[in-house]
């Protein structure tokens, strides 16, 4: 069987290219399993509301919702209409991978945010290593290996049940859950708070990590 995946990574502060090496990796490794067909297909934001109308089974946003962050009057990209868009997606049964950025800067009381059931708040300025540690949890994603990295610590606002989350952080900041999924009508949705510098892109518990959140995302 075929799984048709599209990535939207890369903004402002998150390299595309580092992003989807990392990915490519993990969808790599399910295809060596042999079970099923993975197939990755790298996107942009102007192309989404035209994917979410095809047969893609799992969506990976990894891109914040500024445009133009470092100015004086910032735009951003999700506008009412495609948060619809990505709600009925999710609804009629595909689902939505929020990945680090892909949980940063949308609108706190929007569609899309109430969806993912919580979003990012902030990180300290200076990266410390941040310990990533998988817990016992009901959403379906059982993660079996701890990893450390260098980088920016994400807090977030966790809105769902503490059952839901399959992986939290930890650093000298203090600790924040680092991963949740759940069933949201008939699709998928998780969310994946590591992370966006190439020493924790290409460490191999965070590609297996990658691995395993894409093959509950795809229903396997």
């Amino acid at each position: 069987m075929n799984k048709k995946i599209l990535s939207i990574l890369g903004d402002y502060y998150h390299d595309h290219d580092i992003a989807f090496t990392a990915l490519k990796k993990a969808v790599d490794m399910l295809n060596k399993s042999g079970l099923h067909t993975f197939e990755l297909i790298d996107s942009d934001v102007d192309g989404l509301e035209e994917a979410l109308s095809q047969k893609y089974d799992l969506v990976i946003l990894g891109k914040e919702n500024r445009i133009n962050p470092t100015d004086e009057v910032v735009n951003k990209w999700m506008t009412r209409d495609i948060e619809k868009k990505i709600v009925d997606y999710v609804n009629n049964g595909g689902s939505w991978m929020a990945w680090h950025a892909g949980l940063a800067l949308y609108d706190e009381t929007g569609e899309y945010t109430k969806m993912m059931g919580g979003y990012f708040l902030s990180h300290p300025n200076e990266h410390r290593i941040v310990k990533y540690i998988p817990k016992e949890n009901s959403s379906g994603i059982s993660l079996k290996e701890s990893f450390e990295a260098m980088d920016e610590h994400y807090f977030v606002k966790y809105n769902l049940d503490k059952s839901l989350v399959f992986l939290d952080s930890e650093s000298s900041y203090g600790e924040s859950e680092a991963g949740w999924a759940r069933e949201f009508g008939a699709g998928r949705i998780c969310c994946l708070a590591p992370t966006h510098r190439e020493e924790g892109l290409t460490n191999k518990v965070m590609i297996e990590t990658l691995r395993d959140c894409i093959s509950w995302c795809c229903k396997l």
